[in-house]
């Protein structure tokens, strides 16, 4: 792996004093719409975390990070015989026009494969963790060319943003039968026997109370099942979590020291959908305290299941409705 620190890039972007000027955007010119999210700081999860780190919180210049990771094949884009894995950190400080563009990304690991690392991911983190551990505690000196004034710079990971498979390996939690990110070990699940496939139902459940869709008359279009219980309790914030997993031992390598290949299909833990404890509470004290620490990137959410959706009643290539399907209906 080549690991590339954050630190010394950082402290090249204060000593621009057009950049330095930046790093104070989303406080001092963001606009706030009212009832909108049209920036991290308009969340809640933000607010929440500067309420209770008030030390952090009074100095805009200290810097919120997401971190993203994913697999690629640099050598054949159509080919997944080869599995590289870059991750990289984007800063929320800056103007949200600015965010994405390629000088505001950094890259600061990369797995060089050929295999995909799995739950392994966190053995190659652990650098990323240690600086960020450094930079949450004690923070670095830093000279802000704009105002023309050293001061201590801290920085946080605020969120993970990840397809799928990126966030079960970076959490730890278990595929299928309890891979909910709302419900975890309270996921509805059902096995497609024509697709093959483990699907999430009785979604009708996060309908308020006394909605159409949960009367009888709607029952024919939901496998002829009545849902009246309420939604899943929002307790699965990284608190929560946290108390699920933190007396999870784990060994990370694909094999025992006899040489046999340890099994990972089942929890450590019984009842507990998750395979380890992920490396951001190991090192980052404040990670339980984040609502939502792990996030799914907005192409899977909405690109995806949209193009799936209109592909499906406009009937275009894109449609879901095949063979398999119509078995599942049946």
């Amino acid at each position: 792996m080549w690991y590339l620190p954050v630190t010394d890039r950082l402290r090249r972007i204060f000593l621009n004093p057009k950049e330095a000027a930046l790093m104070t955007w989303w406080q001092d010119e963001r606009k706030v719409a009212n009832d909108m999210i049209a920036h991290p700081a308009d969340c809640s999860q933000w607010k929440d975390f500067d309420k209770n780190n008030k030390e952090f919180s009074e100095d805009p210049r200290n810097v919120r990070f997401a971190l993203s990771t994913d697999g690629m094949n640099p050598f054949n884009e159509r080919m997944s015989d080869h599995s590289t894995w870059p991750v990289i950190l984007t800063m929320y400080n800056i103007p949200t026009w600015l965010c994405q563009k390629r000088k505001y990304l950094f890259l600061t690991v990369l797995v060089s494969g050929p295999k995909q690392p799995g739950i392994d991911m966190d053995v190659f983190l652990e650098p990323v963790m240690q600086e960020f551990e450094k930079l949450w505690k004690h923070g670095v000196p830093m000279y802000d060319a704009f105002l023309q004034e050293d001061f201590t710079l801290k920085a946080i990971i605020f969120v993970t943003i990840n397809d799928h498979p990126a966030l079960f390996a970076l959490s730890g939690q278990i595929k299928g039968k309890t891979g909910c990110l709302v419900c975890l070990d309270d996921t509805k699940w059902v096995f497609l026997d024509g697709s093959k496939k483990v699907v999430y139902i009785r979604n009708r459940r996060f309908l308020k109370t006394g909605h159409k869709y949960r009367s009888k008359l709607y029952m024919r279009y939901y496998d002829n099942t009545l849902e009246n219980e309420p939604p899943p309790k929002r307790r699965h914030n990284g608190e929560h979590v946290y108390k699920m997993v933190k007396n999870i031992k784990i060994v990370y390598g694909k094999k025992k020291l006899d040489g046999t290949i340890r099994d990972r299909s089942k929890p450590p833990i019984e009842g507990v959908p998750f395979k380890k404890q992920s490396i951001f509470f190991q090192y980052l004290p404040y990670w339980p305290q984040l609502e939502v620490p792990h996030a799914i990137d907005a192409m899977h959410v909405q690109k995806n299941v949209f193009e799936s959706l209109m592909g499906t009643l406009m009937d275009t290539a894109k449609s879901k409705d095949g063979l398999k399907a119509r078995k599942d209906k049946v």
